[in-house]
């Protein structure tokens, strides 16, 4: 840490600053021994400046529907004879957490008529090659698999290994909401919504970007990134509450908060029960996640544990 006033990097830690609304710990107060200035940090923003953090990406894909040939508008089997054309990936928008800015790819006009989406698959498999953390809405059951699908349609093989997080999965576990769609659970919440401000209104948008409608095409990747700047706000909104959240100390191989890496943990009055053992519960200051450190228990029989969300 260096300090923004003289740019001096001995500074040492001197307490916190406290919210008026709820009193948590928003801000690292230091000191420097430079220029003897005070000066703050927030918890969040010295998560965002830790370089070695885990890279986390978003991520949302847009696909065209199939053309196929059926016998009426009621439930029947259609057999993959029947298909006319395939589906392919339309658009991908992705941004890494914390960054300002997004990264997308679109078919072109002569791409979306031909179902060619061979030059934006190799795009994202560069990004997912990098990531530690994939984040999506419905990512495990739909983007994920149907990425994988175009990789090995395509002649591509596998991106490095990577955990996921699937909002859609941990809300539908953790909240008993009348909805669980990202455009519901964004408005709930009061998050970025998505947009409809398109002339193309529903599947018309889908009908006119696979005949090359430049348009229609635009406007998908337009409500693509909405979707992604959506799914962020939404990720770090229920964060604290996901269990089997990927153990960012483990990737990190440090002693931080198992779910955003932030180094300020403070302990509990808590206790939590195994079987056979008790732990003392922590709480981390940035993102509120209540866990079980690393520590030796109460009983005689000394066990550590991995650091685990409560």
């Amino acid at each position: 840490m260096n300090c923004p006033k003289c740019g001096s990097g001995h500074v040492v830690k001197k307490g916190f600053y406290y919210s008026r609304t709820d009193g948590y710990k928003t801000s690292q107060r230091y000191i420097c021994y430079g220029c003897t200035k005070q000066f703050k940090i927030t918890l969040n923003e010295e998560v965002r400046s830790t370089k070695d953090l885990p890279k986390i990406l978003l991520l949302d894909i847009e696909t065209a529907p199939m053309e196929v040939y059926v016998w009426g508008l009621y439930k029947q089997y259609i057999p993959h004879d029947n298909i006319i054309k395939d589906w392919c990936m339309l658009s991908w928008v992705a941004k890494w957490l914390y960054d300002e800015d997004t990264q997308s790819d679109l078919v072109t006009t002569e791409e979306a008529m031909e179902r060619n989406d061979k030059r934006i698959v190799e795009s994202i498999h560069k990004l997912l090659d990098e990531a530690d953390i994939i984040v999506g809405h419905n990512l495990d059951r739909f983007d994920d698999r149907k990425i994988k699908a175009r990789f090995i349609t395509n002649g591509i093989e596998p991106p490095s290994p990577y955990r996921t997080v699937d909002t859609l999965k941990v809300t539908r576990r953790e909240f008993a909401l009348p909805s669980y769609k990202q455009a519901y659970l964004t408005k709930y919440f009061g998050l970025t919504n998505k947009i409809n401000v398109s002339e193309f209104g529903g599947f018309e948008l889908w009908k006119n970007c696979v005949t090359g409608n430049s348009k229609a095409l635009d406007d998908m990747l337009y409500y693509n990134k909405y979707d992604v700047i959506g799914l962020e706000e939404l990720y770090l909104k229920i964060r604290p509450y996901i269990k089997n959240h990927p153990n960012l100390g483990v990737l990190m191989d440090e002693d931080t908060c198992p779910n955003c890496a932030s180094e300020h943990l403070e302990e509990t009055d808590s206790t939590y029960f195994t079987a056979a053992n008790k732990f003392p519960v922590y709480r981390c200051l940035n993102c509120r996640t209540p866990y079980i450190r690393h520590k030796k228990n109460s009983n005689s029989v000394q066990t550590n544990m991995r650091s685990v969300p409560k």
